[in-house]
């Protein structure tokens, strides 16, 4: 294997700063290529915004929804080196919350019924007018306006968008609605960028498949802990519980920091917020910024009554912005009997809400009754309750022009490269970030001049071609 190459590709360590799911795999595949690796992680644990929470009472809960999609090859060929055990295949089950009632999302036609009639008919107006219409600034309300019409922006985009970010939508960049539709489908042939590609994908959707996914049985971190192990046996090195960080002169990274230690990098691959990147290095520090994330992990000796694995709840006068059950994703997640509910409520690092979450913990219960997932309180085993900072990179209108900002900045740094969701600042999913590794790797190894190294990476399936 090309991991027991005892030539490296260079001539100093290469350091890769978090243990996320792009941090993982670029320092994974690397090691294999003979390279002298470095992870360094904040955390106690690996798997960035993709490490799962195991409580002692036998509920494992991840950051959210996150399964692999096996539609991707490269992704595919990957899990098919590094998972232990073979995991569970699922078809999807999403769902929306909406004025009372669930619909299926990606909306299904039987949906269509459900919907009020005067709401339909409405928005089949806007289907038929609403390109005469003319629009003005391309921010998120217009984008959504110029493809749905306003009734479909009204009555779901705007008040889910607003209540998320806690942005109005003229202050939200378009790219927001655009990526975020996307994300939310994960669906390539359930096309949703406007109101006519909405009707053909609903009425396509009679007798579809649904579509599937791969889930490792343990939990998320599961699959991060096999690559962390295969790392390490590779010759790699993981340093957790310590923050990264950089000095750099002369258009070089010249150290890297992680507590007591001290490594002089051939190159840096980082994947924490590039905020904290140009900080670091002393450049001016980019007006962008990071959504934080409260997850409410709700513990109950029930049964659920609903099947989904995840649910969008976008009403107002619920905290709750969605909620996830993992043992709709594996039945190890959960002990017989049970059902856990991942609830996330968004918010800012600092905020009155990140600050006394846990006096939170009631009014989730009471949406989780509200929402009929919860039947009696008193069946509730434990609540615990997770902040997570950094988890959605916030398109506010002007972030294209602090982003590259950032980005030309750092580009002065010949030996620093950028990767993954707060990296990049970049709103993904965990199978583009692996992407993302997967690419990267490849241009170092091809930059290197190891074309040897790339070939074989390449010939095990590591890298896409």
């Amino acid at each position: 294997m090309a991991g027991n190459n005892p030539v490296s590709v260079y001539s100093g360590p290469v350091v890769v700063v978090g243990a996320g799911v792009a941090g993982l795999v670029s320092a994974h595949l690397l090691a294999e290529a003979g390279v002298d690796v470095v992870v360094i992680e904040k955390l106690d644990d690996v798997g960035g915004l993709a490490r799962s929470f195991t409580y002692d009472d036998g509920f494992v809960f991840d950051c959210g929804p996150h399964r692999f999609d096996t539609g991707n090859p490269n992704v595919k060929a990957y899990l098919n080196r590094v998972m232990e055990r073979e995991g569970t295949f699922f078809p999807r089950k999403s769902e929306v919350f909406f004025k009372g009632d669930y619909y299926a999302w990606p909306i299904k036609p039987q949906n269509l019924v459900q919907l009020p009639p005067a709401l339909a008919g409405k928005a089949f107006v806007d289907l038929a007018v609403n390109g005469m219409k003319t629009y003005g600034e391309d921010n998120f309300e217009n984008y959504i306006l110029r493809q749905y019409g306003p009734t479909l922006f009204k009555h779901f985009f705007e008040g889910y968008s607003q209540k998320f970010l806690g942005l109005h939508p003229r202050e939200t960049h378009s790219d927001w609605a655009k990526v975020g539709i996307n994300r939310a489908i994960i669906d390539d042939n359930a096309q949703m960028q406007n109101l006519f590609q909405l009707l053909k994908s609903t009425l396509l959707q009679f007798n579809k498949q649904s579509q599937s996914f791969l889930y490792p049985r343990g939990g998320m971190s599961e699959s991060w802990e096999n690559v962390a192990a295969k790392l390490r046996a590779a010759g790699g090195r993981i340093i957790t519980g310590v923050g990264a960080e950089l000095e750099g002169s002369n258009g070089e990274i010249t150290a890297v920091r992680a507590g007591e230690e001290v490594f002089e990098p051939s190159m840096v691959i980082w994947t924490a917020p590039i905020t904290l990147a140009c900080q670091q290095l002393k450049l001016q520090v980019p007006k962008l910024d990071y959504l934080g994330l409260l997850l409410y992990n709700v513990m109950v000796r029930e049964e659920c009554p609903r099947d989904y694995q995840w649910c969008y709840y976008g009403a107002p006068e619920l905290l709750i912005n969605r909620v996830s059950i993992p043992r709709f994703f594996s039945p190890e997640t959960a002990p017989a009997g049970t059902t856990g509910y991942c609830c996330e409520v968004t918010c800012r690092v600092d905020d009155t809400r990140w600050k006394h979450a846990e006096r939170l913990s009631d009014w989730v219960v009471d949406d989780l009754m509200r929402v009929g997932l919860i039947h009696d309180r008193r069946h509730i085993i434990d609540i615990r309750v997770e902040r997570i900072p950094e988890s959605y990179p916030i398109y506010r209108q002007d972030y294209p022009q602090e982003l590259d900002r950032a980005r030309t900045q750092l580009s002065g740094f010949k030996n620093l490269r950028l990767a993954g969701r707060t990296g990049l600042f970049w709103y993904n999913n965990m199978d583009h970030s692996m992407e993302n590794a997967m690419q990267l790797v490849k241009r170092l190894l091809r930059d290197s001049g190891r074309a040897d190294a790339e070939e074989s990476a390449l010939a095990q399936g590591a890298l896409s071609a």
